[in-house]
Order: C-alpha cells, then structure tokens, then sequence
C-alpha cells in the first residue's frame, strides 16, 4: 500500500506542472517496476498496473531525475495525525482551497552509528545528518524544491584515505585522497577525527506547455539506466545547472546546461587571509531518447566540457557552449580538443514486462595513425539486466552490471579540462582503467525489506607517480617513458582488486521521504600484490533516503 501512496504522491495528475523524482535507487524501484510494463491496460482489479497511461510509460526516458506531472498529497481524515505523519504523508502539507497553492515541508536525518571490526584502534564510527525538504507547486506550471543537509560524521580508514587533508586540493598530484566527502563537498574537521560538511540543492520547475519544461537549479544528474553510468552520474557534488527537456509522443530531448568547478586556482596565487580561488569550467550536454514498440528505447548523449577560465583564472564563455543541436560540437571541435568532448550512447530492451537489458557505450577519443596509438582509444561500455518479480514472487528484484572503461579515459591533455567537478568523477566513481562487475537482491514484504549488493572490481593505480591511466584529473599527455603507446591494457599499472559486500535489512516507515530503519553490514576488501585492506562496517541507522552517496569504490 505505501508503493501506491509513494507513486501517487509523485505521478501524473491532470495537471502539467513538474516536478522530480528522487536520485535515490531503493527510493526509485517501484517507479522502475511500474514503467517496465509494455502495455499497461486500466484494470479496477489491479493495485499495482494501472498506474500509468501507456502514453506515460514510452514518454519517460533515462535522464534522471525523471520529470514527472505533480500529483497533490491530500490529508486522509479517516487515519489519525499521529499514524498520518508518521507513515503516509509529509510533515506539514498546504493546499489551498482552489488547490492553485500547494506546499510539503519534511525533515531530512541520517542518524547513523556503527563500527569497524577490522580496526584495531575501537573507533566508534556515525553519521549525525539534519536537514529539511521543501516541495511545492503554484498553479498548473509552476514547481519549485528545495533540501538542505548539515551533517558530522566520522568514517571507516578507507574513506579517511578518501578524503585526505583539507589543506590538499590537487587531486592530480595528490594519491588519490581528494579532499571531499564522496558525493557531498568539502568539509572541515570535526573533533578529533571527523568531519564538518553541508549540502543544500534546490531548483525550480516551469511548464509554458505541457509538452515543454524549463529547470533552473542546484543539483545532479544521471544518464542511463544502471546502478552506474559511464555517461554523467550522480557521482559528484551539486552544481548549478539549466535544463530544457521536450517530449513529443515518444521522443524526449534535454538540454544540459552546468557550471563546474575544479578545487583548484590554476597556479594563481591567492592573497593572504583570502577564501582559496577555485577555477570555473562550464558544462554541456545533449540527450535524445526515442521509445520504438513500446520494448526498445535508444538514446544518444553528447557532453563537453568548455574551457571558462585562462590561466589567470578570468571568465570568459565560449558561444557555442549554448548550441543545443546534439552533434553539432562534437563535428565542429572533434574527439580531442582543449574542449573535452564525450559522445554515448544508452539502449533498453524490454524483454517481458518483468524482464529487461540494459547498457551504455562511452567514447572519448579514437584512434589516429598520426596519434599515438592505443593512449587515444579511450571508451567505455555498459551491460546490465533487471529481473523484477523473480519468478512471480511479488517485490523481488534483481539486478546485475557489468562495466568496463580503457586508461586515460575522460581525462584531456590539460588537467583542468577533467571530466569531473569538485575533485570527483563526473561518471564512474572508480574513473577510468577498471572493470567492475556488481550486483543486487531487493526484498519487501510489507514494510519490511532487504537488500543484498555486492561489487567486485579491478582497477589499474599509478605507482611510483607514474600515470597509468586510472586518475582522471592527471593530463592524458604525461605518463611513463617506458609506456608502449600502442599497448595500452586496462588495468596496467598497480592492479588493484576491491571486493564489497552490504547486507541490510530494514523497515520502512513512510515512503514521502523514504524513511527507514536500517540493520546492515558492509565487508570491503582492498588488495595489491603488496598490502590488503579489510573494512568490516557494522552499522544501525535511522534515516531519510532520498540521494544516492556512494561509498562501495
């Protein structure tokens, strides 16, 4: 009952204005399950399949967040207060009489506390997360959110490893530690070993017609179908973007629009008791989507990150950065260019309405007999399934990926010119020189669920500052004297093989915010011929789950 509460609260209505769903994975399966449907035919019998309208389900595509018609949450008089806000709607709901007015306004917390077996030293390891989400509409075309987090958490040694000093914000000569929290933005230290870090996101939301909507925002995106995407992921910080989407029958085109940000000031020195310049770079991107037969959808993606700032750190903008012809660019400016260009491609194919294929293909650069050789064949691929209802046992799923990305891969010949933004990966988060191979097993019954995941991948460091290809923001113009330019192999340098297993089991409290109380258990295993790193991370939490933060890399 609450997947229906959930879906309603957030689909189509008879009104146009939009909002979006969450960028959450566990938040997002029953939409996933509903719009694997073929052909969805109006029953009164079914709960579950006459949600959508066909004409809804080959309308969506898998730019993300999804943008969906707004339905509004209506109080339910027959339950009491207490059980109403606490497990089927938000906190505080405002509706006008003319319902022209409607406002949501919910707590956001991550109450987490939980500890390393593996380390030795009894750290006592939490998260103390707080914030607010506020969701409304002003009439039929008008739409706005807004969430805010203020969290302290301390984390295991590997993510401290992660995250480094504060004082370091040159992720290309640094090893590896990036002076971020995965996925949440710089931070500042907290006690003795922990960390200080907020993170607010909003956007607003405009629909002249109803085949035409304007976004104008802080916050992230995600380009496909997969747990991850080799395209433009949910993997960085927020950023202030600008998004057109129009939908035609079963055409969808988007314009992407981004301001990025390298923690870095160019080499410019920054005067004394001064915030630290940070060097803009400013991003584009394209996305058509096309749903043939109602089985198969294809989609065409074109990224390309512009070069804003000299060496001085002055701003200036390229014109064609606006150019919203998907293509276009790429023709004009060619694979490698100051201004780092990516080209892709996503296809789903619905087997059975329970059954579907998935995968991306990623190309960066090719190959040129006046190049140099391999070091120019940088591309990536994607290939995954989704299984729901395994074997018609209702709200059990599965899913499983398999990614693969060459060296050098989304890095360019100047370093400030990354595929990236605020020291992380703008697509994997294990960037480039790896394959992966992932998985997952999701439970309800009920309020009650589970979820088993577990990752296995290899991935090729640098060692002894030597760039193999694997660090994104090191120049794809600087690696070793001894590299034999036409043998480029994934995974060269320091292989490096990460295991990652999380159990968790859990109860679902209200669906609005996806609150949830959590029971899990993550074992991470990191090993080089050298060393071997093990995590074994017990955890309880109490949380609202609306993002994604990854930390299985």
């Amino acid at each position: 009952m609450k997947n229906i509460v959930y879906i309603l609260f957030l689909l189509p209505s008879s009104l146009f204005a939009q909002q979006n769903l969450p960028l959450n994975r566990e938040a997002s399966l029953s939409h996933e399950k509903a719009i694997s449907f073929i052909t969805l035919v109006k029953d009164s019998s079914s709960k579950d399949t006459n949600i959508f309208e066909k004409e809804n389900v080959t309308s969506l595509s898998s730019f993300k967040p999804y943008i969906v018609p707004i339905t509004y949450q209506k109080k339910n008089k027959n339950t009491s207060l207490i059980c109403r806000k606490l497990n089927r709607e938000s906190l505080i709901i405002v509706n006008d009489t003319s319902d022209r007015f409607h406002l949501t306004i919910d707590p956001l917390f991550n109450l987490e506390f939980g500890k390393d077996l593996a380390d030795t030293s009894g750290e006592k390891l939490y998260k103390n997360t707080r914030g607010f989400l506020v969701r409304g509409s002003i009439g039929e075309k008008f739409a706005f959110e807004s969430s805010f987090y203020e969290n302290q958490a301390t984390y295991s040694q590997y993510i401290d490893d992660y995250i480094g000093t504060t004082d370091e914000l040159f992720p290309q000569t640094a090893n590896y530690s990036y002076a971020v929290v995965p996925g949440q933005g710089r931070s500042k230290d907290f006690k003795k070993n922990g960390y200080d870090y907020a993170m607010a996101s909003g956007s607003i939301s405009y629909s002249p017609i109803k085949m035409f909507n304007i976004q104008i925002g802080h916050g992230k995106h995600f380009v496909g179908d997969g747990y991850r995407s080799l395209l433009l992921s949910d993997n960085s910080f927020n950023y202030p973007f600008a998004r057109l989407t129009t939908t035609y029958k079963n055409i969808q085109y988007t314009n992407l629009y981004t301001s990025f940000m390298n923690l870095t000031n160019g080499g410019v020195k920054t005067p004394p008791y001064v915030e630290r310049l940070f060097q803009k770079k400013t991003g584009s991107f394209q996305f058509l989507s096309i749903n043939l037969f109602h089985r198969l959808q294809i989609g065409l993606f074109q990224g390309m990150i512009w070069e804003a700032a000299d060496t001085n750190n002055l701003q200036h903008t390229n014109f064609n950065t606006f150019n919203p012809v998907i293509g276009i660019n790429a023709l004009s400016y060619g694979l490698h260019n100051k201004n780092n260009v990516l080209l892709g491609a996503t296809l789903k194919f619905k087997i059975t309405n329970s059954i579907s294929l998935y995968g991306q293909y990623m190309l960066d650069d090719v190959y040129s007999s006046k190049g140099k050789g391999d070091i120019r064949k940088k591309y990536g691929y994607q290939l995954g399934f989704k299984y729901f209802d395994i074997f018609r046992i209702k709200n059990l799923h599965m899913q499983a990926e398999y990614n693969r990305v060459r060296p050098f891969a989304y890095a360019a010949e100047n370093a400030y010119q990354s595929y990236t933004h605020y020291n992380q990966a703008l697509a994997h988060p294990l960037g480039a020189n790896f394959y992966e191979m992932l998985g997952f097993i999701n439970y309800r019954l009920n309020d009650f669920f589970l979820q088993l995941k577990a990752n296995y991948a290899v991935k090729g460091n640098d060692s002894l500052n030597n760039n193999f290809g694997g660090n994104v923001f090191k120049s794809d113009n600087l690696f070793p004297i001894s590299q034999e330019l036409d043998n480029i192999s994934i995974t060269q340098g320091m292989k490096t093989t990460i295991i990652c297993q999380d159990f968790q089991i859990g109860y679902l409290v209200n669906p609005v915010t996806n609150f949830n109380i959590v029971l899990g258990f993550t074992n991470r295993i990191e090993k080089t011929e050298q060393i071997t790193k093990n995590t074994q991370f017990v955890y309880f939490g109490i949380k609202t789950s609306i993002a994604n933060f990854y930390y299985d890399f």
